[in-house]
């Protein structure tokens, strides 16, 4: 018996085929600190190397083959607010001139080959753009496939803004193969660099690591600074984090997201009851995990007969959906109040899992 797992993310629709996406922040992370009363900020973006500020890129695949797709246009934005480009390259709205450079054809290593994605560079600090909490960078647009245009819907990433207090860490994960397995029995390498007030740290001594798959349930894969994730790790959509410790206090996790593009089935949501994915108030949203035979594109009715959902807040911990008893339960589809999303953060993460 095999499993088939996932988390809530759509991005776009054509013909059966999902494309599968999300946003990379290359570079240094996307956190930066202030001092209260001051103009110090850690790191200082406007103080370092352009070629070492952050980037986000849009990594798209089709999820039937694994390919990656070259956005045919790309619209980025700032707290939903999409940016304006002058001849440049540099934002030109008005409280963010010269804040991100837009970047056509930036060269971005996907499992060792090089492609020309649209990009975004921050420029500047960010800090206070929309006063001092986190803010979020998102993009959406096109690709071609087969002839015809089909539309991703925000792809996002958060700007974490925070009071600084020193000695503050962050973890940036990066692995070899563009976060994808297309072939049975392949494995990827995820590194995790870890960065103190906004510098690398080089000498890792003294610190302890544990790389951990998330889902209905968690479980500990290894203990060292990289990780080797095989396709019998990952049942189509692996979510994994890396808790970085130090005299057995945790000071820092990080995030990937891998896809195994060798499983015969993924999991495509049906949400309804909302615009996109954004629950706004009175509203409630429907999830509706759906298998679909990845070499066909096709929905595979009765393969699966209920899913084990596991609900958590925006900062990791359980939550407990209105009407239900337990984070974790059986269901063929689950309800997402505004009540919900309020109590969690103004955030949710949802994970399926059922046996195929």
């Amino acid at each position: 018996m095999n499993k088939i797992q996932s988390s809530f993310v759509l991005v776009g629709m054509l013909d059966g085929t999902t494309i599968n996406g999300f946003l990379r922040v290359e570079g240094s992370p996307l956190v930066q600190r202030f001092r209260t009363g001051t103009t110090q900020f850690t790191p200082d973006f406007e103080a370092m190397p352009e070629n070492q500020r952050p980037v986000v890129v849009p990594i798209l695949r089709d999820s039937a083959s694994g390919a990656v797709l070259t956005p045919a246009s790309a619209i980025f934005a700032y707290n939903g607010s999409p940016l304006t480009f002058g001849s440049d390259g540099l934002s030109t709205n008005s409280g963010m001139e010269g804040t991100f450079r837009k970047l056509d054809a930036y060269q971005a290593n996907v499992g060792g080959i090089t492609y020309p994605l649209p990009a975004m560079r921050v420029m500047k600090n960010l800090v206070p753009l929309s006063g001092y909490d986190n803010d979020r960078i998102s993009v959406s647009g096109t690709v071609e496939m087969a002839g015809q245009t089909a539309a991703f819907n925000e792809l996002s990433t958060p700007v974490v803004i925070q009071e600084a207090t020193g000695n503050q860490y962050d973890v940036l994960v990066t692995n070899d193969r563009g976060s994808a397995l297309t072939e049975p029995g392949e494995t990827l390498t995820e590194t995790l660099h870890l960065y103190k007030d906004g510098v690398e740290v080089t000498d890792l001594a003294g610190y302890t690591f544990q790389w951990v798959a998330m889902g209905t349930e968690e479980t500990l894969l290894g203990t060292g600074r990289t990780q080797a994730v095989t396709t019998d790790d990952v049942h189509n959509v692996l979510k994994l984090r890396v808790d970085v410790s130090q005299g057995g206090t945790l000071v820092a996790s990080g995030f990937d997201e891998v896809t195994d593009f060798s499983e015969p089935y993924y999991v495509s949501f049906r949400i309804t009851g909302i615009q996109g994915t954004v629950v706004r108030s009175g509203e409630t949203a429907t999830v509706t995990p759906v298998p679909v035979k990845r070499s066909t594109g096709e929905e595979v009715s009765g393969l699966v007969s209920a899913w084990t959902f596991a609900m958590k807040k925006n900062d990791g911990t359980d939550l407990v959906l209105s009407g239900k008893d337990s984070a974790t339960f059986e269901a063929a589809s689950c309800q997402v109040t505004y009540a919900d999303i309020v109590a969690a953060g103004m955030g949710l993460t949802g994970y399926v899992t059922a046996s195929v």
